[in-house]
């Protein structure tokens, strides 16, 4: 349910100097000049950079022409991958032995599986599932990954909506499937 060391270790290597660079063109915060000093800092700091990205995607294309951190080919390909984000909200819905359900909020409901970066979901957010998230939502190889930050919305829900929610997942099942990439 979750991605290898190895693979994990190779997301932060890129997803951090992605993000640095970021920081570096627009000065967002202050005193972070280095990837090791921009992972000391908050979700909340992140989330600002991610914002970013996602409102202004011809950075990643910025990026990989710079190649500023000498990537190799593989590594910026998977970067460029991430074009194909998807930022939003989302309820964390089921888990399984190989993947959690994140079930979009918007009509028609669709159903993604994703896969923890180094921590299994069930461990972030320890009480009962449904959570209610915002997050981005990424490719990496052929898997759905996050981007490791959220904002959680502390919402209780009752067993009417609980069934609601079942409900729209099969629905979201028996039109698209259950979506494994987003490539």
């Amino acid at each position: 349910m979750k991605l290898t060391e190895t693979e994990c270790k190779l997301f932060f290597n890129l997803y951090h100097p992605l993000l640095l660079f970021i920081n570096q063109q627009r000065r967002i915060i202050a005193d972070v000049f280095t990837v090791a000093g921009l992972r000391e800092k908050s979700s909340e700091q992140l989330q600002s950079l991610r914002t970013i990205l996602y409102q202004c995607p011809h950075i990643f294309d910025y990026f990989i022409s710079k190649n500023p951190f000498h990537f190799a080919s593989n590594e910026l390909e998977i970067v460029a991958s991430w074009k194909k984000w998807l930022v939003g909200r989302f309820f964390i819905f089921r888990e399984t032995n190989y993947y959690t359900i994140f079930l979009s909020n918007v009509k028609p409901m669709k159903a993604y599986a994703v896969i923890a970066l180094n921590n299994a979901f069930s461990k972030i957010f320890p009480e009962p599932l449904p959570v209610y998230i915002e997050t981005a939502l990424l490719p990496f190889k052929d898997k759905i990954i996050t981007d490791g930050i959220f904002s959680r919305y502390r919402l209780e829900f009752g067993s009417g909506f609980i069934r609601n929610l079942h409900q729209s997942y099969l629905e979201a099942v028996d039109n698209e499937g259950i979506i494994t990439s987003l490539l």
